[in-house]
């Protein structure tokens, strides 16, 4: 039995997926400067996260996810800030790139943003005011730079920046802390427990801090608390505004966790219709249809993910894997290759080794299974499911020492996979 990866996102569709609306790219980077102390180490991705957020309100804009924004970023750390852009900019083809400065003097707090429009600096704008005023600049800011995109002001939308995602400076504070200290997605091994007290703090503040109940949420998750995590996103539905989808995308996550796919599936409809533009809306519901073996259904759903978000690198690895459950293997092994090919986010490129590697053995080249699951555990370590397939390839070139490794390690992440005890004591009896 080959171990596989069906990708299982706890970040959301409808029916139908009828729309084709073209959206204009705009990335953010984290705005740079120097913090007094560590007391402010939370503000570069603070102002450079509200910014993203903000843009995402005006419907004709797509922010490239900041997850990818921050990893390209780091890898061209010494190139100066205009550099950053142009390569960002090129990279994941943007429109607009934002990125700027922050200064912060006694109580003065200083804010810089450029804006490079198709490669060249097309503006700059600046705002100053106490650090008590810091909501109140980053939404100036963003209306601003919007303006300079030629992005139209409507009423609407001004009101969507002002509410988002709070009003209260105490409670946007805590909030951004608590994101320095645990981050689901860039710093999952951070101090949880920490972040749990700031959001509980933010939300003194302001009970209807929409943001704080989903990421409180997620941090329960993290702790394993699924009932506790429900209470949060359910919490956050009842005051967040009819556009955001993450309180119903996460509920959908918690839904799925506990086998509920009904349920799961209406809450990513939920999510959907609160945000078209969420991509993750659509891999999650291809995701929950694929394993409901609708792999008909599910393509689409994948391909709609992947239209509006090309980087999405887990939606191409799920369609690689739906695609094999159908018998299109070379579609499937396209597929996986262009996951690899991105390699924007770690754990999705050691998913797509891993499943290359299944869709290789299938085919009967062990050389090149061995290869990627190889592959796999070199972007994650504690693949499990890579360290049993890799135990396999090793069994049957008759290294059983090595087998017998690889199974034990597999178990140490994950006592519970199938069937690993019996190859593992079987592999145990070959070495005597």
């Amino acid at each position: 039995m080959r171990l596989i990866t069906l990708v299982l996102w706890m970040l959301v569709g409808i029916g139908g997926i009828a729309f084709s609306q073209e959206y204009q790219r705009v990335a953010v980077l984290t705005f740079e400067g120097k913090v007094q102390d560590e007391n402010w180490a939370w503000l570069p991705k603070a102002i450079s996260g509200s910014l993203s957020a903000q843009f995402s309100l005006a419907p004709s804009l797509k922010p490239v996810y900041r997850t990818y924004v921050y990893r390209l970023v780091g890898q061209i750390s010494e190139a100066n800030l205009e550099r950053r852009a142009i390569i960002v900019a090129s990279r994941f083809k943007c429109e607009f790139v934002v990125y700027g400065t922050f200064a912060v003097e006694g109580n003065r707090l200083t804010l810089v943003a450029h804006l490079l429009k198709q490669s060249k600096e097309a503006a700059t704008e600046t705002v100053s005011g106490d650090q008590r005023d810091l909501i109140t600049l980053i939404d100036e800011l963003t209306e601003r730079m919007l303006a300079r995109m030629g992005i139209e002001l409507t009423p609407f939308l001004k009101e969507a920046i002002r509410r988002d995602p709070t009003q209260s400076v105490d409670a946007f504070i805590a909030f951004s802390k608590a994101a320095h200290f645990w981050d689901a997605e860039e710093k999952p091994d951070g101090d949880v427990d920490e972040a749990i007290r700031l959001l509980r703090e933010a939300l003194q503040f302001d009970s209807g801090f929409y943001k704080a109940w989903v990421n409180l949420g997620l941090a329960w998750e993290r702790k394993g608390n699924l009932q506790e995590a429900k209470h949060c996103y359910e919490q956050a539905i009842r005051c967040q505004p009819s556009w955001f989808p993450l309180a119903h995308y996460n509920l959908a996550g918690i839904y799925l966790k506990q086998g509920d796919l009904t349920k799961a599936l209406a809450e990513c409809d939920l999510a959907i219709q609160a945000d078209p533009k969420f991509a993750r809306a659509y891999l999650r519901k291809g995701t929950i249809l694929a394993q409901q073996k609708r792999f008909g259904e599910a393509i689409p759903f994948f391909e709609k993910a992947l239209q509006i978000e090309p980087e999405l690198a887990m939606a191409y690895n799920n369609l690689g894997l739906t695609y094999q459950a159908i018998g299109r293997l070379a579609e499937a092994k396209t597929a996986f290759q262009k996951a690899i090919e991105l390699d924007t986010d770690d754990l999705a490129t050691a998913y797509a080794h891993n499943n290359l590697g299944n869709l290789l053995r299938q085919q009967g080249d062990y050389d090149g299974a061995m290869r990627h699951y190889l592959l796999a555990l070199r972007h994650k370590p504690d693949h499990a499911a890579a360290w049993v397939n890799l135990g396999d390839m090793h069994a049957k070139r008759g290294n059983f020492a090595e087998a017998v490794r690889c199974y034990e390690r597999a178990l140490e992440l994950d006592p519970n996979l199938p069937k690993v005890r019996e190859r593992l004591q079987d592999a145990q009896k070959r070495l005597k």
